[in-house]
């Protein structure tokens, strides 16, 4: 018994085996295999020589195990793989501890890995630095990614709304574009970091500070003037999707998003009411919006 990587191309007793294959030309390779059907595929143990095969319509394999030291499963072979697996010219063990650095980790920290010969993808379960199983499948690359333009920059066609104070837009993108959906697209800062192609935008470390190319793009926004008489109410809150967009794990325990100016309120002659976080001056404020004919109170 003897399988073999020989140039990229897998061989089982000297027969050139693609994936797919059918259990059949298995069979007729290997010998007669246990058959074991689960609820999505079919397995095919050979007892003696420790290997498995899985198909998922219990006429073509999509992958072989070498099954190394064998667990108690009910198709798990009664004896372990013990027979030679050579790799393009070198034994199993010698190759992968050559090769293991090019090796592709399917988690972190986890010693299995993955290597890729020509269109065989040959993984290596191991626990403890020991190699339990091994199991070659066909390799697939993946689909080259496409990138949407979503956010690309959009100039629109009417007048913009030229903004004094940049979290009083804020709160007005909240109204016009998470509560009235009429801005689009509606900003996604997961759906914008995997569309953004300059750079990998990590948001997990770095979504305790503003991400300069989200602050960048929501500066940029243009709002168009026809949209102003939408605007009837603002209501600050700290859960509000456009602050967990700008700064994801921003706490709403400071005045990060605090309007400092209200001159905007002129473009906008239906507001009545606007709900604000908490301020210092807030009797100023409200004098102030009062002589615009617009109620405030604190969140």
């Amino acid at each position: 018994m003897q399988i073999a990587i020989i140039e990229n191309q897998l061989t089982v007793n000297n027969v050139q085996i693609q994936f797919p294959v059918s259990v059949t030309r298995l069979t007729e390779t290997l010998g007669n295999a246990r058959h074991v059907k689960k609820q999505y595929n079919h397995i095919y143990t050979w007892d003696d020589s420790g290997i498995l095969a899985y198909s998922k319509n219990g006429k073509d394999v999509e992958g072989i195990v070498l099954d190394i030291h064998p667990r108690t499963y009910d198709f798990s072979p009664k004896t372990g793989f013990q027979s030679d697996f050579i790799m393009n010219g070198s034994g199993y063990l010698e190759y992968f501890q050559t090769h293991k650095n090019a090796a592709r980790k399917i988690v972190e920290n986890d010693d299995s890995a993955t290597l890729i010969l020509g269109n065989l993808n040959v993984y290596f379960d191991i626990d403890d630095q020991i190699i339990n199983s091994i199991t070659i499948t066909e390799y697939v690359a993946p689909a080259p990614k496409v990138y949407s333009d979503k956010y690309q920059f959009k100039p629109i066609t009417g007048e913009k709304i030229e903004f004094t104070d940049f979290n009083f837009k804020l709160a007005v993108i909240q109204q016009l574009m998470y509560e009235k959906n009429l801005l689009q697209p509606v900003f996604d800062l997961y759906e914008f970091v995997e569309n953004y192609q300059p750079r990998k935008i990590d948001v997990e470390k770095e979504g305790y500070a503003f991400i300069p190319e989200v602050t960048a793009y929501f500066e940029s926004l243009e709002i168009d003037r026809k949209f102003a008489d939408e605007i009837t109410e603002i209501q600050q809150d700290g859960g509000d999707d456009i602050y967990l967009n700008m700064l994801r794990f921003w706490d709403g325990e400071n005045d990060t998003f605090n309007i400092q100016n209200f001159e905007d309120v002129r473009h906008f002659k239906h507001l009545q009411h606007m709900t604000l976080f908490y301020a210092d001056n807030f009797s100023e404020i409200k004098e102030y919006l009062g002589k615009h004919n617009i109620t405030a109170d604190l969140l």
